[in-house]
């Protein structure tokens, strides 16, 4: 015989139970027989960004360019101190003169030494002496002219243009401040063309279809710019040994305004595969992992939840594509913490 108190309990129990039912929220497993695509996350780039670096040192005595302002190319951006580079210049020079002029009374000592031998007024060995010093003193001359013109070029570098038109993205110095070679002063990007980079799963590489339209989605661009279309792929033919993933550019199209380096974007790529399977979707969060077990709480009509395994492909998006298990149009628990409770 049941005691009123427990008669209660259980009813009350059974109240708790409809109420969690009513309240558990679900989601329809969908079927789709849309084009498979992947989608991968990443970043964008300037196709032409580089890092500006003297490749003498010095002081810096000119720097007129800062950050954001659009130079074009052959421009001054900035000018390291040329003084004691004009100096050697002009020892250099010097020194080549001296060297001509012993070259030029070598050259006639030994035309003179040659007449003499021709009239054997000399020896051999005296006419050998005379042209031996003639082109030592001829190898002198270049070898100063040389080092003349390796100052001329050293004093060419210490004057830097802009390598193309683009935009000042970075300056890291400022006036007066010593200039060391390889050492960064400013960064300079070309704003016409931007690509996305994203890094792929090996796994994917060979199911990616070959000049197919890509859709990139640029969430912090204007309206105008948050979708665009990719015509252009490139696979980086390396991959990462710690993530074994595979860097892919992703070419946009020229000129956009409201692009900038560094944006997050999104790419969904399509992949090969044939429409009309039916592939099966359920939301990621209704998932339940434990260890190799992958299971969903489906919810029946009387709004019931029960546990079930499934076996899971690759996730698109919010939701991730079912092999097994379920079916179009069942009802999934997506808080399977409130569906366990519920049971």
């Amino acid at each position: 015989m049941i005691k009123p108190r427990h008669l209660i309990f259980i009813l009350i129990t059974g109240f708790s139970n409809n109420i969690w039912a009513d309240v558990l929220a679900t989601a329809a497993v969908t079927q789709s027989n849309n084009e498979l695509s992947f989608t991968a996350e990443g970043t964008i780039e300037a196709v032409k960004n580089s890092i500006i670096a003297p490749q003498v040192a010095g002081s810096i005595t000119a720097l007129p360019v800062k950050v954001g302002d659009h130079v074009k190319a052959g421009q001054l951006l900035a000018r390291i101190d040329t003084r004691l580079a004009t100096q050697q210049t002009m020892t250099n020079q010097a020194q080549v003169v001296a060297a001509q002029a012993q070259l030029s009374a070598a050259r006639k000592e030994y035309e003179r030494k040659q007449r003499l031998y021709d009239k054997q007024y000399i020896s051999q060995a005296a006419l050998e002496r005379a042209e031996s010093d003639y082109k030592t003193a001829e190898a002198q001359t270049k070898a100063q002219l040389a080092q003349t013109g390796m100052s001329n070029v050293q004093t060419g570098l210490h004057i830097i243009n802009a390598p193309y038109s683009g935009l000042i993205a970075e300056v890291m110095t400022e006036v007066g401040g010593m200039a060391m070679p390889g050492q960064p002063l400013l960064s300079l990007y070309d704003p016409s063309e931007f690509r996305v980079t994203v890094n792929v799963p090996q796994s994917q590489l060979t199911t990616m279809k070959d000049g197919a339209s890509i859709k990139v989605l640029i969430p912090a661009a204007t309206e105008a710019e948050q979708s665009l279309i990719s015509t252009h792929l490139t696979i980086v033919p390396t991959a990462d040994p710690i993530s074994n993933m595979v860097m892919v550019r992703l070419t946009l199209p020229q000129n956009l305004s409201s692009i900038k380096p560094g944006m997050f974007a999104r790419a969904i790529l399509p992949i090969n595969g044939l429409k009309g399977q039916g592939q099966i979707y359920v939301p990621a969060i209704a998932v339940i992992r434990r260890s190799e077990l992958m299971a969903v709480y489906v919810v029946d009509k009387k709004g019931h939840p029960q546990l079930r395994q499934v076996r899971l492909g690759r996730k698109l998006g919010q939701n991730v594509e079912v092999f097994a298990g379920l079916q179009a149009g069942e009802l999934v628990a997506l808080d399977p913490i409130a569906a366990a409770n519920a049971r």
